[in-house]
Order: C-alpha cells, then sequence, then structure tokens
C-alpha cells in the first residue's frame, strides 16, 4: 500500500476539517479528545509525517538555527556547540554547523570570504536565528567588509554572538571574557615562589591573546616579578604549538620554573617538550592552563587549569537565542567566573635545587 498521504486526504478520511488537523498537528489549538483520537489514528495509519519546511514557511519559521565556529575541532567550540545543539533539539530546532576553519594567519594570508558566504548561506536557507562565535569576531582589528556582512546578518534575523562588542551591530554580544581572570593563576604561581614565569601560546592579533598578555605583565609588575620578554612565546591555540613554543623556552639559558599555558591544548605540548628534555612536572617545572578543556584531569600529571565554564556559556548563548526569536524575556546570565582547579601539576619553587632557578 502507497502510504504517501496529503493534509487534505487525513482531513478526508478523519472526517474533520483541514484546519482540525492542522490544530492537532500543531496543537496550537485545543480539540476534542474524540475527534484528535480520530485524526491520530489516520495519521497513525499512514506514517504520516508533516512537512516542517512548509510549515515553517506557512509561519514564517524553519525550524532552523545557524551556528558558526572556526574550528569545531577546538574543545572550546565543539563544547559550545555540542550544548548549543542539545538544547536547541529540545526545543525541536534543526541546527546548521558551518565550520569557517578561520585563523587570524589565514585573515592575514587573505583568506577573507568564507565567514561572510557563510552568512549569506544561513539567510539563504530562511534560519529563524544564528549564532556567531570567534573568527574575526575575535581579531583585534576587524574588516570592514566582515562588520558590513554581520550588520547585514543581524538585521535580518536574530543573532547572537559570542566575543566582543562590535559597535552598531544590532545583535546581542555575549563576553564571558574577562583578562584580569588570568590575575588567579599567576597569583596561585607565584604564592608557590614561582618567579620566573613564562607565557605560552595564543595568537598575535587575536583579542584574548592581547588582553591575556597585558594582564599578565601588569600582575607580574604588581608582584614585583620581573616581566622577562625572552619568557613569552606566542605561537597559536594547538598541541603542537604549546610544544614547540615551550621547547623554546625550556632551552633558553635561564629557563623558566614555571609556564602558563594559553589552555590545556598549549599545556600538553608543553608537558611533552619537558618530557622530552628530560624535565619532570611538577618537581623540576609547573605547568597551568589558562583555559580547562574536558580531559585535563586525565594528563600526565593531571593539570592544573582554570575552568571559565563553557558549557554554561553554549547553553546560555542559544538560550537568549531562543528567546529573541520567541520574543520573551532574555534569561538570566550564568555565573561564569572562573575556577581554579588545583591538581599534580604544580609544586613550590622551594623544594628545587637552587641550579634550577
Amino acid at each position: 500500500m502507497d502510504k504517501s498521504i496529503t493534509i487534505v486526504q487525513i482531513a478526508k478520511e478523519s472526517g474533520v476539517s483541514i484546519a482540525t488537523v492542522s490544530r492537532v498537528l500543531n496543537g496550537t489549538v485545543p480539540v476534542s479528545p474524540k475527534t484528535k483520537a480520530r485524526v491520530e489514528a489516520v495519521i497513525e495509519k499512514y506514517n504520516y509525517s508533516p512537512n516542517t519546511l512548509a510549515q515553517g514557511l506557512i509561519r514564517r519559521q524553519t525550524k532552523t538555527l545557524g551556528v558558526l565556529v572556526p574550528d569545531i575541532t577546538n574543545p572550546y567550540f565543539s563544547t559550545l556547540f555540542s550544548e548549543i545543539e542539545r538544547i536547541a533539539h529540545q526545543f525541536h530546532y534543526s541546527v546548521i554547523l558551518c565550520n569557517t576553519s578561520f585563523t587570524a594567519s589565514s585573515f592575514h594570508s587573505g583568506e577573507k570570504e568564507k565567514e561572510k558566504t557563510y552568512f549569506q548561506m544561513i539567510m539563504d536557507k530562511k534560519a529563524d536565528g544564528v549564532i556567531v562565535a570567534g573568527g574575526q569576531l575575535d581579531l583585534c582589528q576587524i574588516s570592514d567588509d566582515y562588520i558590513n556582512a554581520l550588520r547585514r546578518l543581524a538585521s535580518c534575523i536574530p543573532t547572537v554572538l559570542i566575543g566582543q562588542e562590535i559597535p552598531g551591530i544590532p545583535g546581542i554580544f555575549i563576553n564571558r571574557e574577562n583578562a584580569r581572570d588570568l590575575e588567579i593563576p599567576i597569583r596561585y604561581l607565584a604564592s608557590l615562589g614561582h618567579r620566573r614565569i613564562g607565557f605560552t601560546g595564543g595568537e598575535s592579533g587575536v583579542s584574548v591573546t592581547e588582553a591575556r598578555l597585558s594582564v599578565y605583565r601588569d600582575t607580574l609588575s604588581k608582584l614585583e616579578i620581573d616581566a622577562d620578554p625572552s619568557l613569552i612565546e606566542t605561537s597559536d591555540f594547538y598541541t603542537s604549538d604549546g610544544y614547540l613554543s615551550a621547547k623554546r623556552l625550556l632551552t633558553i639559558k635561564k629557563r623558566p620554573t614555571a609556564l602558563l599555558a594559553m589552555n590545556d591544548y598549549v599545556a600538553l605540548g608543553a608537558l611533552r617538550a619537558a618530557a622530552d628534555l628530560g624535565l619532570s612536572v611538577p618537581q623540576d617545572l609547573s605547568v597551568v592552563s589558562c583555559d580547562a578543556f574536558c580531559h585535563s584531569g586525565f594528563f600526565t600529571p593531571r593539570l592544573t587549569t582554570l575552568n571559565r565554564h563553557d558549557r554554561r556559556l553554549g547553553q546560555y548563548a542559544i538560550e537568549v537565542l531562543l528567546a529573541r526569536i520567541q520574543n520573551t524575556a532574555l534569561p538570566h546570565r550564568p555565573d561564569l567566573s572562573p575556577e581554579l582547579l588545583l591538581r599534580e601539576s604544580c609544586a613550590s619553587i622551594t623544594s628545587r635545587p637552587e641550579s634550577q632557578n
């Protein structure tokens, strides 16, 4: 039997109007239990699935959302996306993932169109809303073309942006980054007696890197610790970058006794570099991460890291977007205050031979 059936045929076989079938499908207007049961029996008989795109066009909604991230393999962005998608599905939204592969270096080498192409795709697909995380949004100097494209996007559909605020963009910005939070791990290392604290990871020209470097220097100054430029190695946000930059720092004549890594990926590379150089963590070197990812509790040694609550941020972003789409009150901002997770990768400098300081 051909089980293909339309809403018109369901109405005819159920002995009700098309409007009544629509009410049963959408649950928008109460229908008597007897009538509802009759309609649902026909729906079940033919295994009918409504065309959600067509329904959405009638209501001027498609029940789809767009999410733009620069690198879905980065645990920060994958955590955001997983939480966004999880909650979106609870409200029966489909999610279009746009992985832009954006980096500051690719931008400066001339690759500037991919994000704008995705903006247009999201509008062409009539998405009900979009969340933009990272990418050009994180650069210290954002191109005018990007700003204009972002303004057009945010003027067409509800838009939530995770990153620094750009004046004149009619979206909702969520910036959980507070570079002053970096004082927490620096002061912790200082309390253990460290005076040569290196900084590794991050990318030049990216706002979070520049802001954290500024706080790093400022905090060391407050603690009356010399901010030696030779102890800073920026490269990128990944494990290989942490490995190479840490290896350079650990082979200078007067090496650091502690490393502050941009994130857990960079810290993992630093741990491997220390091991390859015959250094033990934390006996010879303390390592702290500025951004916790999901697996650092399983590193060897377990990594001391700053938990910035990425899951809460993703949950909050999608809740804000849904509130905008549904024209309801914005949710209360959750507590995103960082928490230093003390584990095994740090030790007091006083326990070390003087020759290593």
